[in-house]
């Protein structure tokens, strides 16, 4: 019961930090295999298992490509649903473990600190910062992932081996026999130059759609509200408001319908919402007030972000007023 305990947690980690890129069913197989193959199946100690742990977490940070060969068995009893977290993987890598590792799994504050040094993540204590003044972004993890597979030994390993030591043999024979018609025709039919392997296509890089440039309330300094538009190689277009502050980069809400918003907090430490919308339209809000393109409205003082989030509507804007 331990040992399964531990494997679905390590999968629903693994599954949240992996990139959002491709279907979900192969995201959470993907997480189903390297936890399977880090996790020991013999019963573990605390420390096996935090090592462990760390393993799936490297792997899932920066997963290889060789993971998603043969990944048919780790697909098989998946639950019909699974969830699919756009504004998480909208994340920076870094952004996006340390989230998941702070805001989602309550892990403390100094435990993310060490395992974000052992992954090699670059100044831990800000990134922490920086995600903890986050607004939520309500994530939510697979409920069920399926069993752990069973692994039975195998004698297709013996099979092949032997195959393959037969062929080795054959073709020595053959290359003997061979090796002298091969330079005779060498002179009158040259090789053919070897046929380099195609590259995959790359991924469109994501465009970027500024809303608002200016200067945030409350001395809050220079910032741009954008929208981040990316087309992933499975054809799916991911759209996702950021704000930029300092180069700071904050997560906003979805911006397919073409208005973004978030909580942001204040140097005063007053939290503010604040709100824009592409070109051409003009975002509503009760009680907004505006600078520029950017509406805003006053919230109160806290150490947490406000739970309320605005319902955002636009109208169009023309150059002889609002319709």
């Amino acid at each position: 019961m331990a040992a399964e305990k531990r494997y679905r947690e390590l999968v629903r980690l693994s599954y949240l930090i992996l990139p959002g890129d491709g279907s979900r069913e192969v995201r959470l197989a993907l997480a189903r295999r390297i936890v399977d193959r880090n996790l020991p199946r013999r019963p573990v100690s605390g420390r096996t298992y935090f090592e462990a742990r760390q393993r799936v977490l490297r792997q899932s940070l920066h997963p290889s490509r060789r993971l998603r060969i043969r990944l048919v068995p780790w697909q098989r009893g998946l639950p019909a649903a699974v969830p699919g977290n756009p504004a998480l993987a909208a994340l920076e890598p870094g952004e996006r473990v340390t989230y998941v590792l702070r805001r989602v799994a309550k892990l403390r504050r100094y435990i993310v600190r060490d395992l974000l040094v052992d992954l090699g993540v670059g100044d831990p204590q800000t990134l922490l910062t920086r995600v903890e003044e986050m607004p939520d972004l309500d994530v939510l993890a697979p409920v069920n992932v399926g069993k752990r597979r069973r692994f039975r030994r195998s004698r297709v390993p013996l099979l092949v081996a032997t195959a393959l030591t037969c062929a080795l043999v054959a073709a020595v024979e053959v290359e003997e026999h061979s090796h002298s018609v091969a330079a005779a025709r060498a002179t009158h039919h040259p090789t053919p130059a070897p046929v380099r392997p195609t590259k995959a296509p790359l991924p469109v890089p994501p465009a970027e759609t500024v809303y608002w440039k200016g200067t945030l309330p409350a001395k809050g300094g220079a910032a741009e509200l954008r929208c981040r538009r990316e087309t992933l190689p499975d054809g799916t277009v991911r759209q996702a408001g950021i704000l930029i502050v300092r180069k700071v980069r904050f997560v906003a809400s979805e911006c397919a319908d073409g208005a973004t918003g978030l909580w942001w907090k204040a140097p005063s430490q007053r939290w503010y919402y604040l709100a824009a919308a592409r070109p051409g339209l003009q975002v509503k809000l009760a009680g907004v007030k505006r600078k520029g393109a950017l509406a805003y409205v006053k919230g109160t003082k806290a150490k947490k972000t406000p739970l309320r989030k605005p319902v955002l509507t636009t109208v169009a804007v023309k150059a002889g007023g609002t319709t």
